[in-house]
């Protein structure tokens, strides 16, 4: 499977709340974070911790792929129902670098809608 391929399957289980699906793609020591934001635990253990308290994703789109070497870019949109009820829709980037046709590192960035007012 190529890298790009193998993103695919990552980004598709992820937006299908099939964490462990994802986690087979990755490597046992793989690290995900948030630049400018925060980074989990080395180790597919923190990914689990971390996807077990998400908000209930009611939506979600796939974009485009982009791939360089061992390092894939993929897009998309994420709609979530907060705990009040209210939907909030953000779009990512997620550059994920692979080591022998697995998963060792996600840099994950997200930017949520804002209401424009007219």
């Amino acid at each position: 499977m190529k890298n790009k391929e193998v993103v695919q399957q990552v980004i598709q289980a992820f937006l299908d709340s099939d964490v462990e699906k994802a986690l087979s793609y990755m490597t046992e020591d793989v690290k995900m974070g948030w630049p400018g934001f925060f980074d989990l635990a080395q180790g597919k253990d923190a990914i689990r911790e971390f996807f077990a308290n998400i908000p209930e994703m009611v939506s979600s789109t796939i974009g485009d792929f982009i791939e360089e070497g061992n390092k894939v870019a993929g897009t998309g949109t994420v709609t979530s129902r907060g705990e009040d009820g209210s939907l909030k829709k953000s779009f990512f980037c997620d550059v994920y670098e692979l080591q022998d046709g697995k998963v060792k590192e996600i840099k994950s960035y997200m930017v949520f809608e804002q209401k424009q007012e007219a």
